[in-house]
């Protein structure tokens, strides 16, 4: 019986590993926002700088999207400047006029630093949760007195 109970222990710690605790963490602490833009190219220019209105999350440059209304546009994200919120654009058809959107991850909780702080520490504690929780278990089951 007490290897039975050891098994379904593992096996509850499998399904709750399996969990996505920091996607969700990450849903929970973003936000998408769009930020549009109208931008002309000059002649044999292809490409721009705008300014973002507020920062990346993170600095994640992964979570940037660029759309243009511009057919002839394929717009990609160059470089990003934390500091100045200015993100390079590149791709985008020389002498044309265009509207571009910007959608990137903002910080959602920035107004709440304790929330902030507890969500920067809830995968470390799920992580000792999965840890701890078959040895502790374990441990009582073998020495458990029949």
């Amino acid at each position: 019986m007490r290897i039975f109970q050891g098994f379904l222990i593992l096996v509850v710690v499998a399904i709750l590993w399996m969990i996505p605790v920091s996607q969700a963490i990450y849903d929970f602490r973003t936000e998408p926002r769009d930020d549009v833009f109208a931008v002309t190219t000059g002649g044999g220019e292809t490409t721009t700088a705008v300014v973002l209105l507020k920062p990346i999350y993170d600095d994640d440059t992964g979570t940037i999207s660029l759309r243009s209304d511009l057919a002839t546009d394929t717009p990609i994200s160059d470089n990003y400047t934390p500091t100045t919120y200015v993100l390079d654009i590149s791709g985008l058809t020389a002498a044309s006029s265009r509207e571009l959107t910007a959608t990137y991850d903002i910080d959602a909780l920035s107004a709440h630093a304790a929330v902030s702080i507890i969500m920067d520490l809830l995968p470390t504690i799920w992580i000792l949760i999965l840890v701890a929780f078959p040895v502790v278990s374990l441990i009582v089951i073998f020495r458990k007195r029949v």
